[in-house]
């Protein structure tokens, strides 16, 4: 058990697939289609729309189909996947991270003009008001994801 502790001290990675697979664990893999491409492969519920499951988000999530095929906005399948299915990570278990406000505000820009030609608003259910905003709390954007360095930049590195 002290190894068990001190191995997933030593590696946030390992912490996650642990915790991940302990019974109970709110951590599930992410199964919503227009999600699994995401740079996160947990996420809890219920998420930040009050889904319960992931069955529900994704009645819920399918409808805007049609607006990311379209292309209005290049980062509006990352911020609907940050709000329908929110990356669990052990250290934000009891609040899933939320997108960042400006996230929010850029896919409703790109997207809401089209949107308004056919008559609809966005949603308020993904207003953007009560998001946080990055320099004063914790959020997700596509510009806070890290990846692995390319070949030349990891040699540079060490």
């Amino acid at each position: 058990m002290v190894l068990l502790v001190l191995l997933a001290w030593l590696s946030p990675w390992l912490c996650r697939a642990i915790a991940a697979l302990l019974p109970g664990s709110p951590c599930e893999p992410v199964r919503i289609q227009m999600c699994r491409h995401m740079p996160w492969n947990m996420t809890r519920m219920p998420n930040h729309l009050h889904h319960s499951t992931q069955e529900n988000a994704v009645l819920a999530i399918e409808q805007y189909q049609e607006l990311v095929d379209f292309g209005c906005s290049p980062v509006l399948s990352f911020f609907l996947c940050a709000m329908f299915a929110p990356i669990c990570t052990v250290e934000f278990l009891h609040d899933p991270i939320k997108p960042c406000k400006s996230l929010c505000q850029r896919a409703r820009d790109g997207c809401e003009p089209l949107m308004k030609r056919y008559n609809h608003t966005w949603p308020e259910g993904l207003s953007c008001e009560e998001l946080p905003v990055y320099d004063r709390g914790v959020c997700i954007a596509p510009e806070a994801i890290v990846t692995d360095l390319p070949a030349g930049e990891a040699k540079k590195a060490s």
